[in-house]
């Protein structure tokens, strides 16, 4: 009975040894990135982003990873969030792959907590969209967004580095 315990135990520590040692080569040469963060849609509701994420696996083991979540930070705070989904996506070895569209609207409510201003500046926002020169009212307001996501990757929590958002 002792020797099975031994063999069981044995097994076991093995293969988590081998299950960590997976992921530290995944983390060390796995790339994840926004690709192309941006305001797609200004109106009376709020301000629309959208990104994808890139993820550049190199190593011989797939990914697993849950649909990210996008958050938008304001001056070092998470003003919004997507909505999380519990659905799953394999990134084969060898391969560079892209993950779905991932969009967040935020009220002008979340913005106006934040920065005071913005209120103020809602209509000539959106006259600016309908003229088709938003990303120079955008840049004129000169918001301070950022924009990161998180998921988990083969059950391990993973976080981005906020970006600045340009308009």
């Amino acid at each position: 009975m002792n020797k099975l315990f031994g063999i069981g135990l044995f097994s076991l520590a093995s293969w988590f040894i081998l299950r960590m040692a997976r992921a530290q080569n995944v983390s060390e040469n796995a790339l994840f990135s926004l690709v192309n963060p941006r305001i797609h849609l200004v109106n009376l509701a709020g301000i629309s982003f959208r990104t994808e994420i890139a993820v550049n696996n190199p190593t011989r083991d797939s990914l697993n990873l849950t649909k990210p979540v996008v958050s938008i930070w304001v001056k070092g705070k998470v003003i919004g969030q997507s909505v999380a989904e519990n659905k799953q996506i394999q990134i084969n070895p060898l391969s560079v792959s892209k993950v779905d569209t991932l969009e967040l609207v935020l009220p002008w409510t979340a913005l106006s907590k934040v920065l005071g201003g913005v209120i103020t500046q809602i209509p000539a926002l959106i006259n600016a969209f309908k003229s088709k020169k938003f990303n120079q009212a955008l840049s004129n307001m000169n918001l301070p967004l950022e924009m990161s996501f998180s998921t988990y990757i083969n059950g391990i929590f993973y976080q981005s580095q906020p970006e600045k958002l340009q308009g």
